[in-house]
Parts: structure tokens; C-alpha cells; sequence
């Protein structure tokens, strides 16, 4: 599954939203948006249904896709697309 995760940050499933079934912040749903025309990086969004018209979400800020993919890891996240 950690290969799926590399592939998913390498090929950015921008807007997509994924279950977080391990790692921090388990249970959670997870939202990475391209942000780069603002402000060069990217905006990583957990919370709970974050499809549904009332969430509560949690973000987080990387300059670049480097950064991504290490809050990946060092967040040991197994994500399951949805």
C-alpha cells in the first residue's frame, strides 16, 4: 500500500478525497489542493466528510511536491482513494 500512496502523491489526486484507514490522524478523510497559483504550494485538508455541505476540516501548507510527499511519510498514512 505504500507504493499506492508514492503513486498518489506522485500523480497528485488533487480535489480527490481519501479515507486515511492508517497512520495519523486514522478514520479521517483527507483533500490535497493544488494551491500553487496562489501561493506555490499545496493545501492538504483532513477532517470528516469532507464531500458534505457541513465539515470540519484541518489544513496544512507545503511549498512544493517534495514537502508533499515527506508530510506522506512522515504522517504514515495508508489512503484509500474514494
Amino acid at each position: 500500500m505504500l507504493i499506492n500512496i508514492l503513486l498518489c502523491v506522485t500523480k497528485f489526486k488533487v480535489v480527490e478525497i481519501g479515507l486515511i484507514e492508517s497512520g495519523d490522524e486514522q478514520g479521517s478523510q483527507l483533500k490535497v489542493l493544488d494551491d500553487s497559483e496562489s501561493t506555490g504550494g499545496f493545501l492538504i485538508l483532513t477532517g470528516k466528510n469532507l464531500s458534505g455541505p457541513n465539515y470540519e476540516t484541518f489544513d496544512s501548507w507545503v511549498e512544493n511536491k517534495e514537502e508533499l510527499h515527506s508530510y506522506f511519510t512522515e504522517s504514515n498514512w495508508v489512503i484509500k482513494w474514494l
